[in-house]
């Protein structure tokens, strides 16, 4: 009877232990859900970020395009009017 109860009291000892475990692996299951959270919404706006980002260099290059195309009609009107002036002369 002894013995039975040994052993009923390790089993008892053993179970208490998993239960222990259990318990803060449960909590550790948690935590790393919510840093997993935490990770897809970060996820999401960099995501966001980078449609932003590319929207205003494509916004920018436009205006470059823009600037370039004006810069060369200004050069190409100086010299029209240069090359006038000086045929006027």
């Amino acid at each position: 009877m002894k013995d039975l109860d040994a052993g009923f009291a390790e089993v008892e000892r053993r179970v208490k232990t998993l239960i222990a475990e259990n318990a803060r692996l449960r909590k550790q299951v948690a935590e790393l859900e919510r840093e997993l959270a935490f990770a897809q919404t970060a996820s999401g706006e960099l995501r966001n970020f980078q449609g932003i980002r590319m929207q205003i260099r494509e916004k920018i290059e436009i205006v470059l395009q823009s600037l370039e195309a004006l810069g060369e009609k200004g050069t190409a009107d100086r010299a029209d009017v240069h090359a006038s002036t000086a045929h006027e002369r």
